[in-house]
C-alpha cells in the first residue's frame, strides 16, 4: 500500500516588501476610514460609496485605523495594507476587502507584532492572503473566499508566521490553496472554532484545507473544534500536520467530509494529539486508494520515535480506508490495560472500502503492534471483525492489531411515533445501554431540529429497556412535523435515531411561500408569493450556511394571495443562505444560493 497525503508545506513563506506608499503618522492617532482618505493624498479616496486604496497603505506602531460602520474597501492591484499599530474592525453588519478589479486582484493583508488588532464581519476576497506574523488576534464571523496565493506575499488565504489567533465562527469558501496554512518549521498555534471550510484549493494541488506545521514554542496547543471541513477539490484532504518540529494539538467535535482525506500526521514521538469526537466520513473524492481516501491517517516516526496520538470516540464512515497506519506512527486506537481513560477507544467503523482492498477499517502497515481496543467495527461477530483490520494474519512482516474488547454500542431496537388527540407519542426500545447518559427528544417544526426534552438513560444493562415521551406543546399543522432522538453518552459522545415523521392534518392551514429565483446573484431582487388566510405581519428571517441570523424583517400581509418584491441587502455574503418565513398559518423555510 502506498499512499500519498501531503505536500507543498513550505518552510519559511514571507518575503520582503517594498516599503509603503503611504504610512501613517505613529504619534497615536486613531483614524477612521474618512480621516484615512483626508490625509493619504489620494492613496485612500472615496467616491460612490466605496473607500478605494490606491497603493499601500502601513499603519504604523503606536496608530490605530478602526472601522465601526459598514463599509466597502476596494484595493488596486499590487496593493495592500500593513498594520504595525492596531487595527479594529468591528462594524453592525459587514466590511468588505475586495479588489477594484477581480480578476487582477490585490495582495492582501499584513498584520506584524499586533496582539491589539481584532476583525469581526469582514468580507476578504480576490486578495493573495491575509498575512500574520508574529501576533495572536481574534478573527470572529468573518468570510475569505476567492483568494488567490499566486505570489510569495502568502501561501494560504489566512498565512500563519508565529502567529497564535483565535478564528471563530468564519467561512473559508472557494480560495486558490488552503484556507489557513503554517510552515512546516515555523511555530504556530491557531485556535479553529466552529468555522466552515468548504470548496477550496481550487487550484487542485495537493494541500489540505488546513494545513499546518510545527505549533508555537513551549507545548501551546492547536485547537481545531467544531468546525465543518467540507467537499473541496479531489487533490484536498481535510486536516494536515507535516510539521519540522513539534506538534500539540487538540482536534475534537468536527464534521469532515466528502475530501480526498479526512486527517494526516506525519511525525514520529514530536506529534501529541489528542483526535475525538469527529465525524469523518465519505473522504473519497480522488476515489484512488494508493493515494489517499483515509479517514485518518499516520505516518512516518523511527523505532525510538513514535507518535503520542490517541483516537478515541469518532465515527469514520464510507472513506476508502478507516485508518491507515505506515512508517513507525504508532497512534493510540484504544487501550484498556492502562489507567488513563481518555485513550479508551470508543470509535465507530462504518463501511470504509475501496476497490483495491474492500472493507478494510484499520491498515496496520507497521511493524509494530497496535492497540485498538474496545471499538465498534459494524458488527458484533468477531470472525467479521477480523476481516476489517489488515495486520500480522494478513502478513507476518506487520505488528499484530488488538482489538479485543469489541465494543458494543447502545442499539435501538425501535423507534416509534403517533399523534394522539392532538398530542405526539414518542417510544422508543433500546438494550447494550453500558455508557449511555441519557436521550435528547428533537422536534423540527421549521427547518431545524431543537431540543424539547430528555430522558434518562438507565445504563449499565444488555437488556431490553423501553422509554417514552409526550409532546404536548407543538402547533398543530397540516405539515409534517419531524421528531429524532440524539443518544448522549457519559463521555460527551453521541449519535442520532432515524427521523420519525407525524402529519395529521389538523389544525391551522399553513400558508405555502413560493420563492424566485433559487440562484441569485448580488443585487438581484427576491420574489414571494404567500396566500394568507387573515391579514398579518410575517417574519422572514435570513441564515447563513452556519446557523448564524444576518437578516430579520417585517411583511405585511393582506388576506388572500400576497406578492412581495423584497431587495436583500448587498452585503448578504456569497454561498448558501436559509430563509425561513413566519407567521400565523405560516412557518416554512427554503434554501437559497447567492451567487457573486
Amino acid at each position: 500500500m502506498k499512499q500519498v497525503y501531503l505536500i507543498g508545506l513550505f518552510l519559511l513563506h514571507f518575503f520582503v516588501v517594498a516599503a509603503n506608499n503611504y504610512a501613517t503618522p505613529g504619534t497615536g492617532v486613531k483614524w477612521d476610514l474618512d480621516a484615512l482618505v483626508a490625509n493619504a493624498g489620494g492613496d485612500v479616496t472615496f467616491a460612490a460609496g466605496v473607500y478605494n486604496v490606491n497603493d499601500t497603505v502601513f499603519v504604523s506602531l503606536n496608530d490605530t485605523l478602526f472601522m465601526a460602520t459598514n463599509a466597502v474597501v476596494k484595493f488596486a492591484a499590487n496593493t495592500y495594507l500593513d498594520v504595525n499599530g492596531t487595527l479594529i474592525i468591528n462594524p453592525p453588519t459587514g466590511v468588505t476587502f475586495t479588489a477594484q478589479d477581480p480578476a487582477s486582484g490585490f495582495y492582501g493583508m499584513r498584520i506584524d507584532s499586533s496582539n491589539t488588532t481584532v476583525l469581526r464581519k469582514l468580507t476578504f476576497e480576490y486578495a493573495v492572503s491575509l498575512r500574520l506574523s508574529d501576533c495572536s488576534i481574534p478573527i470572529d464571523s468573518c468570510i475569505f473566499r476567492y483568494n488567490s496565493p499566486t505570489t510569495t506575499f502568502g501561501n494560504g488565504a489566512i498565512a500563519l508566521f508565529r502567529s497564535n489567533p483565535v478564528i471563530t465562527n468564519c467561512q473559508f469558501l472557494n480560495n486558490q490553496r488552503a484556507a489557513i496554512q503554517g510552515g512546516a518549521n515555523v511555530n504556530n498555534a491557531p485556535k479553529i472554532v466552529n468555522c466552515l471550510f468548504q470548496g477550496n484549493n481550487t487550484l487542485n494541488t495537493n494541500v489540505p484545507q488546513i494545513n499546518l506545521g510545527a505549533t508555537s514554542e513551549g507545548t501551546d496547543t492547536v485547537k481545531i473544534i467544531g468546525n465543518r471541513i467540507l467537499r473541496a477539490s479531489t487533490n484536498s484532504g481535510g486536516i494536515g500536520f507535516l510539521p519540522i518540529g513539534n506538534v500539540y494539538a487538540l482536534i475534537t467535535g468536527n464534521v469532515i467530509r466528502n475530501n480526498r482525506y479526512g486527517i494526516t500526521l506525519n511525525g514520529g514521538a514530536n506529534i501529541n494529539a489528542m483526535i475525538s469526537y469527529n465525524q469523518i466520513d465519505s473522504n473519497n473524492t480522488q476515489n484512488d486508494p494508493n493515494l489517499g481516501g483515509s479517514g485518518i491517517s499516520f505516518t512516518g516516526g523511527t523505532a525510538t520515535s513514535q507518535q503520542n496520538t490517541i483516537v478515541t470516540g469518532n465515527l469514520i464512515r464510507w472513506n476508502l480506508w478507516g485508518i491507515t497506519i505506515q512508517g513507525r506512527a504508532k497512534p493510540d486506537l484504544g487501550n484498556l490495560s492502562n489507567a488513563d481513560t481518555s485513550d479508551d477507544g470508543k470509535n465507530r467503523f462504518i463501511d470504509n472500502t475501496n476497490a483495491t482492498t474492500p472493507n478494510i477499517d484499520l491498515y496496520n502497515n507497521t511493524a509494530d503492534p497496535i492497540f485498538a481496543q474496545n471499538n465498534y467495527w459494524g458488527t458484533n461477530d468477531v470472525g467479521i471483525v477480523e476481516t476489517k483490520i489488515f495486520h500480522q494474519p494478513d502478513n507476518r512482516a506487520l505488528g499484530f492489531v488488538n482489538y479485543l474488547n469489541i465494543l458494543l454500542p447502545l442499539r435501538l431496537a425501535s423507534f416509534a411515533a403517533a399523534s394522539r388527540n392532538g398530542v405526539v407519542v414518542l417510544s422508543w426500545e433500546t438494550s447494550q445501554e453500558r455508557d449511555t447518559r441519557l436521550f435528547q427528544v428533537e422536534r423540527n417544526e421549521h427547518g431545524q431540529f431543537l431540543p424539547i426534552g430528555t430522558v434518562a438513560a438507565r445504563g449499565g444493562s444488555s437488556a431490553s429497556q423501553i422509554y417514552g415521551f409526550t409532546d404536548s406543546s407543538r402547533t398543530l399543522t397540516d405539515q409534517p412535523v419531524l421528531y429524532r432522538l440524539k443518544i448522549q453518552d457519559a463521555d460527551g459522545a453521541f449519535s442520532y435515531s432515524p427521523v420519525m415523521t407525524i402529519r395529521d392534518g389538523k389544525g391551522i392551514k399553513t400558508g405555502i411561500v413560493k420563492l424566485y429565483p433559487t440562484l441569485s446573484a448580488a443585487g438581484e431582487p427576491w420574489h414571494l408569493e404567500v396566500r394568507s388566510a387573515k391579514p398579518q405581519t410575517m417574519q422572514i428571517l435570513v441564515a447563513d450556511a452556519t446557523g448564524r441570523q444576518l437578516i430579520q424583517v417585517s411583511k405585511s400581509l393582506a388576506e388572500g394571495m400576497n406578492y412581495i418584491t423584497y431587495q436583500p441587502p448587498a452585503a448578504l455574503p456569497v454561498g448558501m443562505l436559509y430563509i425561513s418565513f413566519k407567521g400565523e398559518g405560516i412557518a416554512q423555510s427554503v434554501s437559497l444560493f447567492r451567487r457573486p
